[in-house]
């Protein structure tokens, strides 16, 4: 859950934790492990909060610097193993609930706080696919291949992918949407290690696909208009893109 300490920003996160109406916390819940995680994955509330909490701490880090950054980090780690503390509470998730409505309101308190005069964008730094993927990007690892020979096949650029998914009951195809530059939506299944591209063309509207979200982002830069994105690096540490919540 401390990922949220390495945030130099973040304004949605958790990505996929049940259904898109849930409320979502800063991490991935599918990879919660310690009682913390696993009571915020628990409360709606307590998700609301955990995000919220992660928003303004990162705001903080795009303005401090020097030492006023090594602080703010330094009470802000004191602050993440506190939480603890909740466990032995007669109430936890109420202690957890007060806790993070604390800390919002001293972070955000702060005469150094910037509020909204921050860059609507603000990302999250790079993180391995593994760690940030959720929903359909969990597996993005394993389609790569599949979407690089996707996008040669392509006479237009492809500038992100809404969705991509196995076919077969071998699972040995990977179907994808993908979106070009003049967004355009296009459908694309070949060979899951990129060997040959099935099939290339213009989406029809009237053909049944897996509904879009998270959407992948190829660009190099974050994508603009997200509130938020989160880059990911492949298995080489290189990086991949950009992952936000939804189509932006």
């Amino acid at each position: 859950m401390h990922r949220i300490a390495i945030v130099s920003s973040v304004i949605a996160a958790c990505f996929l934790c049940g259904s898109a109406q849930a409320a979502t916390p800063s991490f991935v819940c599918t990879k919660a492990k310690t009682w913390v995680e696993t009571t915020v994955c628990g409360s709606d509330r307590l998700s609301e909060l955990d995000l919220q909490l992660a928003v303004a701490y990162a705001r903080l880090l795009k303005v401090v610097s020097g030492e006023g950054r090594k602080t703010l980090e330094a009470e802000q780690r004191t602050w993440w193993s506190s939480r603890n503390d909740c466990r032995k509470a007669a109430s936890p998730v109420a202690c957890l609930e007060g806790r993070y409505e604390r800390q919002i309101a001293a972070l955000e308190s702060r005469p150094d706080y910037p509020g909204e005069t921050v860059a609507k964008n603000i990302e999250l730094p790079p993180e391995p696919i593994a760690n940030a993927g959720r929903g359909w990007t969990r597996e993005l690892s394993k389609y790569q291949k599949a979407l690089r020979a996707c996008r040669e096949e392509s006479s237009v650029a492809v500038s992100k992918v809404l969705v991509a998914w196995t076919t077969g009951d071998d699972e040995a195809s990977v179907g994808a949407r993908l979106v070009d530059w003049n967004l355009k939506e296009w459908v694309c299944v070949a060979h899951v290690d990129g060997h040959k591209v099935f099939r290339f063309e213009a989406r029809d509207p009237q053909e049944q696909l897996p509904p879009s979200g998270p959407v992948y982002h190829l660009a190099a830069k974050a994508p603009p208009g997200c509130k938020a994105a989160t880059q990911v690096l492949d298995v080489n540490g290189k990086a991949a893109g950009w992952i936000s919540e939804a189509d932006c």
